[in-house]
Parts: C-alpha cells; sequence; structure tokens
C-alpha cells in the first residue's frame, strides 16, 4: 500500500481498522496527520467510496487527536458525530484528515475534522466524545 512521504502505518489499529486500511499516520506541525490510500473494496453501488467508510476514518481522527491532546489516560468515546459529505472520494485517492481539537474537558471532548483529497475538502465533520466508565 503506497503512501506519502513521511507517513507510516499506524499501530494498533484495532481489527475493523486494519480491516478497511492500513491507516498511516504523520505527526505534522498542526498535529497528527492521518491518511488512507482508497481501494475498489471500499467502493458503494456507483463506483465512489462509500460514505460509512469515510465516517469511520473522520471519526477515527478525531478520536485519536483528542487521544493525543488530553493529559490523561481516560477512555472516552462518540456519543455524537456529524458527516457532511462535500465531494466523492475515489479509488486511488489518498484520503487525508486534518483535525482541530476544540476542547478537552473532565467529562466531554470536542473536535472537528476535515477529509482531503491533494488539498480538496471531501468530507467535513465534528464530534463529542465523552469519558467512558
Amino acid at each position: 500500500m503506497d503512501a506519502p512521504d513521511g507517513f507510516e502505518p499506524y499501530p494498533d489499529q484495532g481489527p475493523f481498522l486494519e480491516h478497511v486500511g492500513p491507516v498511516h499516520v504523520r505527526d505534522d506541525e498542526d498535529g497528527l496527520a492521518f491518511g488512507l490510500r482508497m481501494e475498489e473494496r471500499h467502493t458503494n453501488h456507483r463506483g465512489t467510496i462509500q460514505g460509512g467508510l469515510l465516517s469511520t476514518f473522520a471519526d477515527f481522527a478525531m478520536g485519536r487527536a483528542i487521544e493525543a491532546e488530553s493529559d490523561d489516560d481516560k477512555d472516552r468515546a462518540t456519543v455524537s458525530l456529524t458527516i457532511d459529505y462535500l465531494k466523492p472520494a475515489q479509488p486511488g485517492d489518498w484520503v487525508q484528515s486534518r483535525t482541530r481539537v476544540e476542547r478537552v474537558g473532565g467529562t466531554l471532548a470536542f473536535a472537528d475534522c476535515s477529509l482531503t483529497v491533494d488539498d480538496r475538502e471531501i468530507v467535513r465533520s465534528r464530534a463529542v466524545w465523552v469519558v467512558a466508565g
């Protein structure tokens, strides 16, 4: 699976992301950037990338960004996820995340994520996470 320079496979992705991935990561000046090469197996009946995969990828990117920003070892879970699909992705596209953590509190965390292909935004998302347990 080819990835742009500086990206390495993300360790401990979990069984589901290992199934759809591999997801790659690069530590940029703005934080962690994740990337995923789109394949035929990711397409829907129209031949474009399945929206559920893009939603999963955005959710994953925001969760890892929140983990990186938090100064605790607390488990968190998504309680709200909003996805806006702006443009389709195609097999062969390198989809990359740009995530901004708005706030990590004692109970809730808030983040935004943009998924891009060649600096063209294809998905915009927002999530709220809660401390689990």
